[in-house]
């Protein structure tokens, strides 16, 4: 089976601390578990065999945390350290409503390196997703396509960035454009685009509109042909290329007097989801950018539904995550945008 989807992404094991309750520990985190999420959600068995997950754990990594992830069905490759611990996080919130937050690792990381990927199936993927520093994720773009060509695989996958959030600062924004015009699709969220330039949080749409315009036209992409999706909270996301220009909203809109939407429990993760969920609608949907960040949405809804993974279960021979169907979900959207 060809391989569709690649996150180069982090798997970190969380502990979870509030005001005032006992902590929640191993809790299964990371851009690359969330990413590989979205993208999963999309792709219900066996088509999920076709997402390739490189793990890089340590020694502690939790059996039944390795023993859950086989019942994802996906072409998982877990390389375990016998020496060192696996990535770990500290994520402490400063109120009880997973509003403002606090995250650090308190281990060294333990990252995929493109070099173990040579003759492995991986080489084939059609996505890969990153988060990187921008002068790590330059290396890691000629890397990876160097690895490829050596191995005669000439044709060119797509290639999708979120930036580290610790590295976007002014001093970093020419090496943040010179990068975003190697890969395919650039998407911070609106603080760490605000942070690039300098910049306290955009509040309103406009400016995270200006900003946007400001990253494409320095030149995303090969030949500039790629795209800037902004994902920027409550308000959704803003979907930018040469020839398109949109903001959508997220799945989950707050009414009227409400802080947030009651069936969001956790943010964490959305974003990570958000974009392996717009990896698969960009293959499925031949490239549309509109459709494919539909499908970001409804991946990140499902993200911030709980702490940690949403659960997988099987009714009637359909797959139903937190006991919803995502293709209904993903219809029902699509209906509200009038796609």
């Amino acid at each position: 089976m060809d391989i569709s989807f690649t996150s180069f992404g982090l798997v970190v094991l969380d502990e979870t601390r509030f005001p005032n309750r006992k902590p929640l520990t191993n809790v299964l985190g990371g851009s690359g578990a969330y990413a590989t999420l979205g993208a999963r959600l999309f792709l219900p068995s066996p088509l999920s065999r076709s997402l390739a997950w490189p793990i890089h754990v340590g020694n502690d990594f939790p059996d039944a945390i390795a023993e859950h992830l086989q019942t994802w069905d996906t072409n998982l490759a877990l390389d375990k350290e016998p020496e060192r611990p696996s990535t770990r996080g500290l994520l402490e919130y400063q109120d009880t409503t997973f509003g403002p937050k606090n995250f650090k690792y308190t281990t060294p990381v333990l990252a995929v390196q493109e070099s173990k990927l040579q003759g492995s199936a991986l080489l084939t993927s059609k996505v890969y997703h990153y988060l990187a520093t921008p002068q790590d994720m330059k290396t890691h773009v000629l890397n990876i396509l160097a690895i490829r060509e050596k191995e005669g695989i000439l044709d060119r996958p797509l290639i999708i960035w979120e930036p580290a959030p610790l590295s976007c600062k002014p001093e970093n924004l020419e090496a943040c454009l010179e990068t975003a015009a190697l890969v395919d699709m650039f998407s911070p969220n609106h603080l760490e685009l605000a942070a690039f330039f300098g910049q306290s949080p955009a509040s309103d749409t406009s400016e995270i509109e200006r900003l946007g315009e400001k990253l494409l036209a320095s030149g995303v992409g090969p030949e500039g042909k790629g795209t800037v999706v902004i994902r920027a909270g409550e308000n959704g996301c803003f979907v930018r290329s040469r020839t398109t220009s949109q903001w959508l909203p997220p799945f989950y809109k707050a009414d009227i007097g409400e802080e947030q939407p009651a069936k969001v429990v956790d943010p964490t993760g959305a974003g990570n989801a958000f974009l392996g969920g717009y990896a698969i609608g960009y293959l499925q949907r031949k490239g549309d950018i509109l459709e494919a960040a539909c499908y970001g949405s409804v991946a990140a809804s499902f993200a911030l539904e709980q702490v940690g993974m949403p659960e997988k279960s099987n009714e009637g021979g359909e797959e139903l995550w937190n006991g919803e169907s995502v293709v209904r979900r993903l219809r029902e959207y699509r209906a509200r945008q009038e796609l």
